[in-house]
C-alpha cells in the first residue's frame, strides 16, 4: 500500500531549541506516516496465496472486513498487477480471472461483511504456479515474489457520500493460485475405498467365513 504524505509545519517558538524542533518535527511525521500506513478497517486474511484448483475450475474463497473506527467507512475492492521489466505477464497477471463481490461497500463501527473471491482458472491453462514467482509469496521477506493482488480501500463515509476526497487506507493482498495436472478419473473410487476401507474388510471377511462355511455343509451331504 502507496503511504501518502504531506509536510507538516511547526512553528519556531523563541523558547524551544532548534535541536528540540529536529525532534519535534521528526515525532510528529514519523506519528503522521504510521498513521497513513495503518488501515482504518481490519481484514482477516493477509495472504491468499497457493489456492489449489485444475484448469476450468472456479475457486471460491471468503474474506471478511470489520470497522475498526468511530465513523462508518465506505470503500470497494479492485485487482492490480505489479507489473516488472522482464516478468512473465501471462502467467503472473491473474487479475481477469479474479471477481469479488460485492465490489463496493459501507462499514459502520464494529460491523463485519463477508465478501466472495471467485477466481476463474482458463480451460487451458497448464499445470503451474500463477500469480506469484514461488509457493513462498505469502512468507515474511517475500514481498517480491508477489504479482497480483486484491485490494480494498475506503475512506470516511460521510466525506464520500459528499463527494469529498478524503484520506483513503487499505491494504493489498497477494493471490496465487496453483493450477494443478489433469486429475485421475479413478480418484473418486480410490478416496471412497479409502474412507471405508475398515467397513469393506469387515464385508470381505463375512464373505469369505459364509463361503467355508457353506462348503463345509456341501461335504457332509
Amino acid at each position: 500500500m502507496a503511504c501518502r504524505r504531506r509536510q507538516i509545519d511547526v512553528p519556531n517558538g523563541g523558547g524551544v531549541r532548534p535541536k528540540m524542533n529536529k525532534v519535534v518535527i521528526l515525532v510528529i511525521f514519523i506519528a503522521f506516516v504510521c498513521v497513513q500506513c495503518t488501515s482504518a478497517t481490519a481484514v482477516d486474511r493477509l495472504y491468499m496465496c497457493n489456492l489449489e484448483g485444475h484448469a476450468g475450475d472456479t475457486i471460491t474463497e471468503t474474506i471478511t472486513l470489520e470497522g475498526t473506527t468511530s465513523s462508518a467507512r465506505a470503500g470497494h475492492w479492485y485487482t492490480y498487477y505489479k507489473d516488472i521489466e522482464g516478468g512473465n505477464e501471462a502467467r503472473m497477471n491473474i487479475t481477469p480471472w479474479i471477481t469479488i463481490t460485492p465490489k463496493n461497500y459501507t462499514l459502520v463501527t464494529g460491523e463485519t461483511k463477508a465478501f466472495t473471491v471467485a477466481i476463474e482458472i482458463p480451460k487451458d491453462a497448464v499445470p503451474a504456479l500463477y500469480g506469484a514467482t514461488s509457493e513462498s509469496a505469502n512468507a515474511k521477506g517475500h514481498s517480491d515474489e508477489r504479482k497480483t493482488y486484491i485490494i480494498f480501500e475506503d475512506m470516511d463515509a460521510s466525506v464520500a457520500e459528499a463527494g469529498g476526497h478524503g484520506l483513503a487506507s487499505g491494504l493489498m493482498i497477494p493471490v496465487s493460485v496453483k493450477v494443478l495436472g489433469k486429475p485421475n478419473p479413478l480418484t473418486p473410487i480410490i478416496e471412497l475405498i479409502q474412507a471405508n476401507i475398515v467397513m469393506i474388510m469387515l464385508l470381505a471377511i463375512i464373505v469369505i467365513l459364509l463361503v467355508v462355511l457353506l462348503r463345509r455343509q456341501g461335504g457332509k451331504r
